[in-house]
């Protein structure tokens, strides 16, 4: 019962946090900008032609996961890929220890401890999936309703 309202709870603010990403990505391409130029640069790899478009991308495919995850088809690998997805946003987010004391440097701690527990969500739905009861519970609906007659999903 608790993991039928988890996994949509969870996924909720993935599917918010994306498709606002995906509606608007200049925030943080912007962001992401000034974090990839060094490394670029560093590298020696031209940038590419658009951090917006990749920004996108990873709104899509994080929105993707998160409905992945809230229908509860595979939830451990969906919850693999929103961890995965999570971390890369988690590694992209402004470092609040290098800003100056202030409601800016706040609201920077308060968005990267939400990106860490939101990866530490996805990380436990990815580590716990269907169990064996709920396996077996499923193989034996199947067999009653083929039994029947009728085919259930």
């Amino acid at each position: 019962m608790f993991r039928a309202l988890a996994r949509p709870l969870l996924a909720s603010w993935f599917v918010y946090d994306g498709v606002q990403n995906a509606l608007e990505p200049a925030p943080r391409a912007q962001t992401a900008d000034l974090i990839l130029a060094p490394v670029y640069q560093e590298l020696d790899v031209p940038r590419p032609a658009s951090t917006e478009l990749v920004v996108r991308a990873h709104a899509i495919a994080t929105v993707g996961a998160a409905v992945w995850l809230a229908t509860s088809r595979t939830p451990r690998t969906a919850g693999a890929a929103l961890a995965t997805l999570a971390a890369v946003q988690l590694a992209f987010a402004p470092r609040p220890w290098t800003m100056p004391e202030g409601p800016e440097r706040d609201a920077a701690t308060a968005d990267f401890v939400k990106q860490a527990s939101l990866v530490g969500g996805a990380m436990l739905a990815a580590s716990t999936g269907h169990t064996a009861g709920h396996q077996r519970r499923k193989r034996a609906r199947r067999a009653k309703a083929k039994a029947a007659g009728r085919r259930r999903w």
